[in-house]
Protein backbone atom coordinates (compact mmCIF):
# COMPACT_ATOMS: atom_id res chain seq x y z
CA UNK A 1 0.00 0.00 0.00
CA UNK A 2 1.08 3.57 -0.70
CA UNK A 3 1.18 4.97 2.84
CA UNK A 4 0.55 8.45 1.44
CA UNK A 5 -2.89 7.36 0.23
CA UNK A 6 -6.13 7.52 2.16
CA UNK A 7 -6.82 4.64 4.55
CA UNK A 8 -10.50 4.00 5.39
CA UNK A 9 -11.32 2.21 8.64
CA UNK A 10 -14.85 0.79 8.84
CA UNK A 11 -16.19 -0.28 12.23
CA UNK A 12 -19.18 -2.66 12.02
CA UNK A 13 -18.30 -3.71 8.49
CA UNK A 14 -20.60 -6.73 8.42
CA UNK A 15 -23.62 -4.70 9.55
CA UNK A 16 -26.32 -3.35 7.29
CA UNK A 17 -24.72 0.03 6.54
CA UNK A 18 -21.11 -0.90 7.28
CA UNK A 19 -21.24 -3.65 4.65
CA UNK A 20 -22.49 -1.10 2.14
CA UNK A 21 -19.66 1.32 2.95
CA UNK A 22 -17.00 -1.34 2.34
CA UNK A 23 -18.81 -2.34 -0.85
CA UNK A 24 -18.79 1.23 -2.18
CA UNK A 25 -15.15 1.78 -1.21
CA UNK A 26 -14.11 -1.43 -2.96
CA UNK A 27 -16.20 -0.37 -5.95
CA UNK A 28 -13.93 2.69 -6.18
CA UNK A 29 -16.46 5.29 -5.08
CA UNK A 30 -16.12 8.14 -5.77
CA UNK A 31 -13.29 7.35 -8.22
CA UNK A 32 -10.41 4.88 -8.59
CA UNK A 33 -7.40 5.81 -6.51
CA UNK A 34 -9.28 7.93 -3.95
CA UNK A 35 -8.46 5.40 -1.23
CA UNK A 36 -5.35 3.24 -1.04
CA UNK A 37 -6.54 0.88 1.70
CA UNK A 38 -9.80 -0.25 3.28
CA UNK A 39 -9.76 -1.94 6.69
CA UNK A 40 -13.03 -3.65 7.59
CA UNK A 41 -13.53 -4.42 11.28
CA UNK A 42 -16.08 -7.01 12.43
CA UNK A 43 -16.86 -8.75 15.68
CA UNK A 44 -18.22 -12.10 14.48
CA UNK A 45 -15.94 -14.22 12.25
CA UNK A 46 -16.28 -13.46 8.53
CA UNK A 47 -14.20 -14.86 5.70
CA UNK A 48 -13.58 -12.45 2.85
CA UNK A 49 -14.74 -15.11 0.38
CA UNK A 50 -18.13 -15.13 2.14
CA UNK A 51 -18.45 -11.36 2.33
CA UNK A 52 -19.81 -10.82 -1.22
CA UNK A 53 -17.72 -7.66 -1.52
CA UNK A 54 -16.04 -6.95 -4.86
CA UNK A 55 -12.75 -8.83 -4.80
CA UNK A 56 -9.44 -7.81 -6.27
CA UNK A 57 -9.57 -10.53 -8.91
CA UNK A 58 -12.33 -8.59 -10.66
CA UNK A 59 -10.36 -5.32 -10.81
CA UNK A 60 -8.09 -3.78 -13.42
CA UNK A 61 -4.45 -4.35 -12.54
CA UNK A 62 -3.75 -0.66 -11.97
CA UNK A 63 -6.59 -0.46 -9.40
CA UNK A 64 -5.48 -3.70 -7.71
CA UNK A 65 -2.15 -2.07 -7.02
CA UNK A 66 -3.80 0.95 -5.43
CA UNK A 67 -6.58 -0.51 -3.28
CA UNK A 68 -5.95 -3.01 -0.51
CA UNK A 69 -8.56 -4.74 1.68
CA UNK A 70 -7.79 -5.82 5.23
CA UNK A 71 -10.56 -7.74 7.01
CA UNK A 72 -10.14 -8.03 10.78
CA UNK A 73 -12.52 -10.05 12.98
CA UNK A 74 -12.80 -10.27 16.73
CA UNK A 75 -13.13 -6.50 17.28
CA UNK A 76 -15.48 -6.37 20.26
CA UNK A 77 -15.86 -2.84 21.55
CA UNK A 78 -18.50 -3.75 24.14
CA UNK A 79 -16.03 -5.29 26.57
CA UNK A 80 -12.88 -4.03 28.20
CA UNK A 81 -11.36 -0.61 28.78
CA UNK A 82 -9.92 2.15 26.65
CA UNK A 83 -6.51 0.63 27.27
CA UNK A 84 -7.53 -2.90 26.24
CA UNK A 85 -9.33 -1.70 23.09
CA UNK A 86 -6.32 0.43 22.19
CA UNK A 87 -4.07 -2.60 22.52
CA UNK A 88 -6.53 -4.76 20.56
CA UNK A 89 -6.55 -2.34 17.63
CA UNK A 90 -2.79 -1.80 17.83
CA UNK A 91 -2.06 -5.52 17.55
CA UNK A 92 -4.78 -6.55 15.05
CA UNK A 93 -5.01 -3.62 12.62
CA UNK A 94 -1.98 -3.34 10.39
CA UNK A 95 -1.27 0.24 9.44
CA UNK A 96 -3.68 1.81 11.94
CA UNK A 97 -1.21 4.66 12.31
CA UNK A 98 -2.00 5.64 8.70
CA UNK A 99 -5.82 5.69 9.05
CA UNK A 100 -7.29 8.90 7.64
CA UNK A 101 -11.05 8.31 7.38
CA UNK A 102 -13.20 6.48 9.94
CA UNK A 103 -16.71 5.13 9.35
CA UNK A 104 -18.21 4.16 12.69
CA UNK A 105 -21.28 1.97 12.17
CA UNK A 106 -21.40 -0.11 15.34
CA UNK A 107 -24.59 -0.84 17.27
CA UNK A 108 -25.57 -3.22 20.04
CA UNK A 109 -29.21 -3.71 20.95
CA UNK A 110 -30.19 -3.92 24.60
CA UNK A 111 -33.70 -4.52 25.92
CA UNK A 112 -33.55 -1.60 28.37
CA UNK A 113 -33.00 1.79 26.67
CA UNK A 114 -30.88 3.17 29.51
CA UNK A 115 -28.62 0.12 29.33
CA UNK A 116 -28.35 0.50 25.56
CA UNK A 117 -27.24 4.10 26.00
CA UNK A 118 -24.56 2.97 28.45
CA UNK A 119 -23.28 0.15 26.24
CA UNK A 120 -23.39 1.98 22.91
CA UNK A 121 -21.75 5.12 24.29
CA UNK A 122 -19.09 3.06 26.03
CA UNK A 123 -18.19 1.42 22.72
CA UNK A 124 -17.84 4.78 20.99
CA UNK A 125 -15.77 6.26 23.82
CA UNK A 126 -13.33 3.33 23.73
CA UNK A 127 -13.02 3.42 19.94
CA UNK A 128 -12.47 7.19 19.68
CA UNK A 129 -9.98 7.28 22.54
CA UNK A 130 -8.03 4.44 20.94
CA UNK A 131 -8.00 6.20 17.56
CA UNK A 132 -6.86 9.44 19.16
CA UNK A 133 -3.85 7.54 20.44
CA UNK A 134 -3.17 5.28 17.45
CA UNK A 135 -4.22 7.27 14.37
CA UNK A 136 -2.60 10.72 14.34
CA UNK A 137 -3.49 11.17 10.63
CA UNK A 138 -7.24 10.83 11.19
CA UNK A 139 -9.12 13.54 9.31
CA UNK A 140 -12.81 12.65 9.52
CA UNK A 141 -15.25 10.36 11.33
CA UNK A 142 -18.79 9.57 10.18
CA UNK A 143 -21.44 7.94 12.36
CA UNK A 144 -25.18 7.36 11.87
CA UNK A 145 -28.24 8.30 13.85
CA UNK A 146 -31.82 7.80 12.67
CA UNK A 147 -35.34 9.11 12.65
CA UNK A 148 -35.89 8.27 16.30
CA UNK A 149 -34.25 11.66 16.70
CA UNK A 150 -37.48 13.06 15.24
CA UNK A 151 -39.58 10.98 17.63
CA UNK A 152 -41.02 8.41 15.20
CA UNK A 153 -41.11 5.91 18.07
CA UNK A 154 -43.19 8.20 20.30
CA UNK A 155 -46.97 7.65 20.16
CA UNK A 156 -48.58 10.69 18.60
CA UNK A 157 -45.23 11.96 17.35
CA UNK A 158 -43.38 15.17 18.19
CA UNK A 159 -42.65 16.94 14.90
CA UNK A 160 -44.55 17.27 11.65
CA UNK A 161 -43.02 15.96 8.42
CA UNK A 162 -41.05 16.73 6.39
CA UNK A 163 -38.40 16.29 9.06
CA UNK A 164 -35.51 18.76 9.02
CA UNK A 165 -32.16 18.61 10.78
CA UNK A 166 -32.88 21.96 12.42
CA UNK A 167 -35.80 20.60 14.43
CA UNK A 168 -35.13 20.72 18.15
CA UNK A 169 -34.49 18.00 20.71
CA UNK A 170 -37.10 15.56 21.94
CA UNK A 171 -38.71 16.03 25.36
CA UNK A 172 -36.20 15.12 28.05
CA UNK A 173 -37.97 11.92 29.15
CA UNK A 174 -37.41 10.54 25.64
CA UNK A 175 -34.09 12.25 24.96
CA UNK A 176 -32.38 10.54 27.88
CA UNK A 177 -33.25 7.07 26.52
CA UNK A 178 -31.79 7.80 23.07
CA UNK A 179 -28.16 7.10 22.15
CA UNK A 180 -27.76 9.92 19.68
CA UNK A 181 -27.33 13.03 21.87
CA UNK A 182 -24.86 11.25 24.13
CA UNK A 183 -22.85 9.97 21.15
CA UNK A 184 -22.75 13.46 19.68
CA UNK A 185 -21.52 14.86 22.99
CA UNK A 186 -18.71 12.28 23.06
CA UNK A 187 -17.56 13.28 19.58
CA UNK A 188 -17.84 16.99 20.29
CA UNK A 189 -15.58 16.65 23.31
CA UNK A 190 -13.13 14.24 21.68
CA UNK A 191 -12.68 16.36 18.52
CA UNK A 192 -12.29 19.71 20.29
CA UNK A 193 -9.00 21.26 19.30
CA UNK A 194 -8.05 18.29 17.11
CA UNK A 195 -7.24 18.12 13.40
CA UNK A 196 -10.14 15.77 12.72
CA UNK A 197 -13.82 16.55 12.43
CA UNK A 198 -17.03 14.55 12.06
CA UNK A 199 -20.64 14.42 10.93
CA UNK A 200 -23.86 12.56 11.67
CA UNK A 201 -25.92 11.05 8.84
CA UNK A 202 -29.59 10.32 9.41
CA UNK A 203 -31.68 7.85 7.37
CA UNK A 204 -35.11 6.38 8.04
CA UNK A 205 -35.67 2.75 7.02
CA UNK A 206 -32.52 1.21 5.51
CA UNK A 207 -32.56 -1.11 2.49
CA UNK A 208 -29.61 -3.44 2.17
CA UNK A 209 -27.85 -6.80 2.20
CA UNK A 210 -25.74 -8.43 4.88
CA UNK A 211 -23.97 -11.78 4.48
CA UNK A 212 -24.44 -13.15 8.00
CA UNK A 213 -27.67 -11.97 9.59
CA UNK A 214 -28.84 -8.76 11.21
CA UNK A 215 -31.00 -7.80 14.16
CA UNK A 216 -33.17 -5.26 12.35
CA UNK A 217 -33.00 -5.88 8.60
CA UNK A 218 -36.39 -5.21 7.03
CA UNK A 219 -35.04 -6.07 3.57
CA UNK A 220 -33.95 -9.55 4.65
CA UNK A 221 -37.20 -10.06 6.56
CA UNK A 222 -39.43 -9.23 3.61
CA UNK A 223 -37.16 -10.99 1.09
CA UNK A 224 -37.45 -14.21 3.10
CA UNK A 225 -41.20 -13.76 3.54
CA UNK A 226 -42.01 -12.94 -0.09
CA UNK A 227 -39.77 -15.65 -1.56
CA UNK A 228 -41.38 -18.24 0.72
CA UNK A 229 -44.85 -16.91 -0.09
CA UNK A 230 -44.18 -17.45 -3.79
CA UNK A 231 -42.86 -20.96 -3.09
CA UNK A 232 -45.86 -22.00 -0.99
CA UNK A 233 -48.76 -20.05 -2.53
CA UNK A 234 -47.58 -20.17 -6.14
CA UNK A 235 -46.96 -17.54 -8.82
CA UNK A 236 -49.31 -14.56 -9.08
CA UNK A 237 -50.74 -15.17 -5.60
CA UNK A 238 -52.06 -12.09 -3.81
CA UNK A 239 -50.00 -11.06 -0.81
CA UNK A 240 -51.50 -8.36 1.44
CA UNK A 241 -49.28 -5.64 2.88
CA UNK A 242 -48.38 -6.64 6.46
CA UNK A 243 -49.71 -3.57 8.19
CA UNK A 244 -52.63 -1.19 8.53
CA UNK A 245 -54.27 0.89 5.81
CA UNK A 246 -52.84 4.03 7.42
CA UNK A 247 -49.37 2.47 7.32
CA UNK A 248 -49.94 1.55 3.67
CA UNK A 249 -50.73 5.15 2.77
CA UNK A 250 -48.21 7.00 4.96
CA UNK A 251 -45.51 8.98 3.16
CA UNK A 252 -41.83 8.26 3.75
CA UNK A 253 -38.53 8.03 1.87
CA UNK A 254 -36.26 5.09 2.62
CA UNK A 255 -32.48 4.98 2.17
CA UNK A 256 -30.43 2.18 0.67
CA UNK A 257 -27.16 1.23 2.32
CA UNK A 258 -25.62 2.25 -1.02
CA UNK A 259 -26.79 5.88 -0.87
CA UNK A 260 -25.93 6.13 2.83
CA UNK A 261 -22.44 4.82 2.05
CA UNK A 262 -22.00 7.29 -0.80
CA UNK A 263 -22.99 10.20 1.42
CA UNK A 264 -20.72 8.99 4.22
CA UNK A 265 -17.74 8.76 1.86
CA UNK A 266 -18.56 12.07 0.20
CA UNK A 267 -18.88 13.83 3.55
CA UNK A 268 -15.57 12.40 4.77
CA UNK A 269 -13.86 13.87 1.71
CA UNK A 270 -15.49 17.30 2.12
CA UNK A 271 -14.76 18.39 5.69
CA UNK A 272 -15.34 22.08 4.95
CA UNK A 273 -18.86 21.40 3.70
CA UNK A 274 -19.79 18.49 5.96
CA UNK A 275 -17.72 18.63 9.16
CA UNK A 276 -18.19 20.30 12.50
CA UNK A 277 -20.70 17.75 13.78
CA UNK A 278 -23.33 18.59 11.18
CA UNK A 279 -26.40 16.38 10.73
CA UNK A 280 -27.52 15.32 7.26
CA UNK A 281 -30.76 13.58 6.40
CA UNK A 282 -30.41 11.03 3.62
CA UNK A 283 -32.71 8.91 1.46
CA UNK A 284 -32.60 7.41 -2.01
CA UNK A 285 -34.71 10.23 -3.37
CA UNK A 286 -36.21 13.47 -2.12
CA UNK A 287 -39.68 12.60 -3.41
CA UNK A 288 -41.71 10.82 -0.71
CA UNK A 289 -43.74 7.73 -1.58
CA UNK A 290 -45.87 5.23 0.32
CA UNK A 291 -46.15 1.49 0.64
CA UNK A 292 -49.12 1.77 -1.69
CA UNK A 293 -46.46 2.69 -4.26
CA UNK A 294 -43.77 0.29 -3.06
CA UNK A 295 -45.43 -2.97 -1.92
CA UNK A 296 -46.85 -4.01 -5.34
CA UNK A 297 -43.41 -3.51 -6.89
CA UNK A 298 -41.66 -5.55 -4.19
CA UNK A 299 -44.19 -8.36 -4.53
CA UNK A 300 -43.95 -8.32 -8.32
CA UNK A 301 -40.20 -8.95 -8.08
CA UNK A 302 -41.11 -12.38 -6.67
CA UNK A 303 -43.93 -12.98 -9.15
CA UNK A 304 -46.68 -12.05 -6.68
CA UNK A 305 -49.48 -9.50 -6.56
CA UNK A 306 -48.97 -7.06 -3.73
CA UNK A 307 -52.29 -5.77 -2.46
CA UNK A 308 -53.59 -3.51 0.29
CA UNK A 309 -53.95 -4.79 3.87
CA UNK A 310 -56.89 -7.08 4.56
CA UNK A 311 -59.00 -7.44 7.66
CA UNK A 312 -59.09 -10.64 9.63
CA UNK A 313 -56.48 -13.12 10.80
CA UNK A 314 -53.40 -13.20 8.54
CA UNK A 315 -50.08 -14.75 9.46
CA UNK A 316 -47.48 -12.11 10.16
CA UNK A 317 -44.26 -12.42 8.11
CA UNK A 318 -42.28 -13.94 11.01
CA UNK A 319 -45.07 -16.42 11.68
CA UNK A 320 -45.21 -17.40 8.01
CA UNK A 321 -41.42 -17.77 7.89
CA UNK A 322 -41.38 -19.93 11.02
CA UNK A 323 -44.06 -22.17 9.56
CA UNK A 324 -42.53 -22.70 6.12
CA UNK A 325 -38.78 -22.07 6.40
CA UNK A 326 -38.21 -25.83 6.35
CA UNK A 327 -39.49 -25.95 2.76
CA UNK A 328 -36.80 -23.51 1.69
CA UNK A 329 -34.12 -25.44 3.54
CA UNK A 330 -35.10 -28.56 1.58
CA UNK A 331 -34.02 -26.65 -1.53
CA UNK A 332 -30.61 -25.90 -0.02
CA UNK A 333 -31.38 -22.30 0.93
CA UNK A 334 -29.36 -20.93 3.84
CA UNK A 335 -31.32 -18.93 6.36
CA UNK A 336 -31.05 -15.13 6.42
CA UNK A 337 -31.42 -14.69 10.18
CA UNK A 338 -33.23 -11.59 11.37
CA UNK A 339 -32.99 -11.62 15.13
CA UNK A 340 -35.85 -9.19 15.73
CA UNK A 341 -38.29 -10.40 13.08
CA UNK A 342 -41.25 -10.08 15.42
CA UNK A 343 -40.44 -6.40 15.92
CA UNK A 344 -40.19 -5.87 12.16
CA UNK A 345 -43.68 -7.36 11.83
CA UNK A 346 -44.93 -4.17 13.48
CA UNK A 347 -43.32 -1.90 10.86
CA UNK A 348 -46.49 -1.46 8.80
CA UNK A 349 -48.68 -0.93 11.87
CA UNK A 350 -46.96 1.55 14.15
CA UNK A 351 -45.47 3.68 11.35
CA UNK A 352 -48.89 4.89 10.25
CA UNK A 353 -48.07 8.59 9.80
CA UNK A 354 -46.15 10.71 7.29
CA UNK A 355 -42.43 10.73 8.17
CA UNK A 356 -40.59 11.88 5.04
CA UNK A 357 -37.22 13.55 5.35
CA UNK A 358 -36.23 16.87 3.85
CA UNK A 359 -33.01 16.63 1.81
CA UNK A 360 -32.67 20.39 1.41
CA UNK A 361 -29.62 20.66 3.67
CA UNK A 362 -27.57 17.85 2.10
CA UNK A 363 -28.34 19.21 -1.36
CA UNK A 364 -27.12 22.68 -0.36
CA UNK A 365 -23.95 21.10 1.03
CA UNK A 366 -23.23 19.65 -2.41
CA UNK A 367 -24.33 16.00 -2.33
CA UNK A 368 -26.88 15.58 -5.12
CA UNK A 369 -26.92 11.84 -5.90
CA UNK A 370 -30.24 10.00 -6.01
CA UNK A 371 -31.18 6.40 -6.62
CA UNK A 372 -34.38 4.64 -7.61
CA UNK A 373 -35.63 3.07 -4.34
CA UNK A 374 -37.32 0.23 -6.22
CA UNK A 375 -34.01 -0.63 -7.84
CA UNK A 376 -32.34 -0.51 -4.41
CA UNK A 377 -34.78 -3.09 -3.05
CA UNK A 378 -34.32 -5.26 -6.14
CA UNK A 379 -30.52 -5.05 -5.92
CA UNK A 380 -30.62 -6.18 -2.28
CA UNK A 381 -33.04 -9.00 -3.13
CA UNK A 382 -30.68 -10.10 -5.89
CA UNK A 383 -27.76 -10.18 -3.48
CA UNK A 384 -29.73 -12.39 -1.08
CA UNK A 385 -30.52 -14.71 -3.99
CA UNK A 386 -26.90 -14.82 -5.09
CA UNK A 387 -25.89 -15.72 -1.54
CA UNK A 388 -28.51 -18.51 -1.52
CA UNK A 389 -30.16 -16.92 1.51
CA UNK A 390 -33.65 -16.82 -0.03
CA UNK A 391 -35.52 -18.98 -2.52
CA UNK A 392 -34.83 -17.87 -6.06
Amino acid sequence: MNEKGKHALVFGASGLIGWGIVDQLLSNYPSPGTFAKVTALVNRPLDVQDSFWPLQVNRPLDVQEQLELQLVSGINLADGSIQSVTELLRTKVKGIEHVTHVFYFVYKYEEKPEEEVRVVCGMLERAVAALDHLSPKMEFLVFPTGTKAYGIHIPGGVFKAPYKESMGALPNDFQKTLNYPFMRAILEEASAGKQWTWCDIRPDAVIGFVPNGSAFNLTAHWATYLSLYRLIEGPNAKVPFPGSLAGYNALYNEASADIIAKLAIWASLHPAEAGGGQIFNISDQAKPESMRDRWPRLAAYFGLQGVAPVEGEVLKPSEYINRYQGEAEKLGVKSSPVFKGEFLDSYGFYLDFDRQLSLEKVRKAGFAEEMDPNASWFRAFGRFKEARMIVG
